[in-house]
């Protein structure tokens, strides 16, 4: 038997990322052209008002845009990885690695059981991820609402028709991630383990953007003061009597390449009867490209407390954690992972965890246009305002927390003593942040 090279494991992973990393213009850039589309070239400005939304087009992409772009990274490249302690063992203490076929551990949290000294387990990972909500709210409902400039510069919109009018933004999100995650770990001792997981992440993002302004001139007077350019005639003049209301903006984006390298060390303290305690620092490297969405761009650290234990075919375990985030919109936060792996028999083992996180940082919450802004409609220099209308800046939620809470239900087989596969399902039990209604997750272990 030939033995096992651990730089051929990662230099074959990282050789899959270079062939399958494809070109493409960078995907940070999708929402600022989405914006200066509608509010920039197609907007008409064949008009006295044809740059009344001039001043929502520097906010859209001053607080928007950063908001989207991180909303996605931090939720999209942040993957959680799954135990890294799932696989097939090899045993190196005699120089060649003998294989030890065993199933241990849960799938996302991690028990105080080492790997044992001089042992190697290594294995993979395949997630897939369809971005269905934000907030509970379906990514394709959706809606950002830009009121008119304060043309009159007196403090109030409503002076003038066009101040009384808004657009509304429907970005109609559609977001897919797909992880590869190759991991090894090896035991340096029978108590400290080193392990490192490289995750590959295809992601894509499309959709079709739409934007309506809401005319409240065409309503009233039948000649609209803005609209936007017809796309099907290139020479269009702007009709206030025949007004184009609606436009379109078509996204097709995508990316693979290497995401944030994960490196973790595990020092268990005690192994008792009773008890198993352990501690374990999980560092993930900014090697993801932030443009792509594919990382954070910055150095994250998870610091966890485990405790497990053993009785009979039933193990407990439990995690607590403190996770260090340094990008922008990514408050610092407390997690938990509760749960329990269940042998079934000599190939098959159940696991459930239940795991959620609380934010530290109130002020890092994404607020995408939170709050109204009030529209006097057809006032009268002369006299007071016929009505008043408080709009609504957009329909997401709002959280001082994006708060979460999941379940993860899965099966580790051991179909034969050269394979190890692992079968699960992640589904959130609350609607805070940026979530899948359901996560399926397949991974295996071989023997090299």
């Amino acid at each position: 038997m030939k033995p096992f090279r651990l730089p051929s494991f990662f230099a074959s992973t990282l050789m899959v990322v270079f062939l399958t990393t494809t070109g493409h213009a960078q995907l940070n850039t999708t929402f600022a052209r989405m914006f200066n589309t509608f509010l920039g070239e197609h907007l008409t400005s064949e008009t006295p008002f044809g740059r009344a939304f001039d001043q929502r087009a520097i906010e859209a992409n001053n607080v928007l845009v950063p908001a989207f772009n991180n909303m996605i990274a931090s939720n999209v490249a942040a993957f959680p990885l799954t135990s890294t302690v799932a696989g097939i063992y090899f045993d190196l203490s005699a120089g060649d690695p003998t294989m030890i076929t065993e199933s241990l551990g849960p799938i996302y949290s991690e028990t105080a059981e080492t790997v044992g000294s001089r042992k190697l387990n290594v294995g993979f990972n395949f997630a897939h991820y369809s971005l269905a909500s934000f907030r509970g709210l379906a990514l394709d409902d959706i809606r950002f609402t830009l009121t008119s400039d304060d043309l009159s510069g007196d403090g109030t919109l409503g002076d003038f028709s066009v101040e009384t009018e808004s657009i509304d933004i429907f970005p109609n999100l559609d977001i897919d991630a797909n992880t590869f995650v190759a991991f090894a770990t090896y035991g340096v001792t029978s108590k400290l383990d080193v392990g490192v997981a490289v995750p590959i992440i295809n992601l894509s993002i499309q959709g079709g953007a739409r934007a309506v302004i809401n005319s409240t001139s065409f309503l009233e007077a039948g000649a609209a003061a803005n609209g936007f350019i017809d796309p099907s005639d290139p020479n269009f003049v702007f009709d206030p009597f025949h007004p184009v209301l609606e436009d379109g903006f078509v996204y097709d984006e995508s990316a693979t390449g290497l995401g944030d390298i994960a490196v973790k060390l595990k020092y268990a303290f005690l192994r008792d009867k009773k008890l198993d305690l352990a501690a374990l620092v999980d560092i993930r490297f900014p090697t993801g490209k932030k443009e792509d969405f594919l990382g954070t761009g910055k150095t994250n650290a998870r610091f966890s407390w485990i405790m497990s234990r053993k009785s009979g075919a039933f193990s407990p375990h439990l995690n607590l954690s403190y996770n260090y985030r340094g990008a922008d919109f990514e408050s610092e936060a407390v997690e938990l992972f509760a749960g329990f792996d269940q042998k079934l028999g000599a190939k098959a083992t159940f696991v459930l965890d239940i795991f959620g996180e609380y934010d530290l940082d109130a002020d890092k919450t994404i607020s995408l246009f939170p709050g109204t802004r009030r529209v006097v409609f057809n006032q009268d220099r002369q006299g007071p305002a016929r009505f008043e209308r408080d709009i609504d800046l957009s329909n997401i939620p709002e959280y001082k927390r994006d708060n979460t809470w999941n379940a993860s239900v899965g099966f580790k087989i051991a179909p034969s003593q050269r394979a190890l596969i692992m079968a699960n399902i992640l589904v959130p039990l609350n609607d805070g942040g940026l979530r899948s209604n359901v996560v399926p997750i397949v991974g295996a272990a071989i023997t090299f």
